[in-house]
């Protein structure tokens, strides 16, 4: 069997066209951009106008959002031991003035704030 140099360059030809058409597709997923699906759709339905192309390439390009470090600040729940006790306190107090928790509530839930 013989290959013939026409339909191997025409293969090697067509695998860079490829290639170079899908580049913010794969830049994009090299980065792990949060929006690499989209890049890729964009890029596959009007990539081919040249003005898609050109904007999926931006995008890929463009800055990712992560937090300093690579770790996600921790989220501050309300009512919780890592907050600080006289604020919870205070918020207990407000409670109690409007008539939400009774004085008996309110002496337990301070008892349990002020042990930690």
């Amino acid at each position: 069997m013989v290959v013939e140099p026409e339909s191997t360059k025409a293969f090697v030809t067509l695998a860079l066209v490829v290639a170079v058409y899908f580049i913010p597709t794969i830049v994009a997923a090299i980065r792990l951009h949060q929006n690499r699906v989209s890049i890729m759709l964009l890029n596959l339905f009007l990539g081919w106008t040249g003005l898609g192309w050109l904007g999926a390439l931006i995008w890929s390009a463009s800055a990712i959002n992560k937090p300093a470090g690579g770790v996600a600040p921790p989220i501050a729940h309300a009512g919780r031991s890592g907050e600080d006790p006289y604020h919870e306190l205070e918020k207990l107090a407000a409670l109690k003035e409007r008539g939400h928790i009774t004085a008996e509530e309110f002496e337990a839930e301070k008892a349990k704030i002020l042990s930690r």
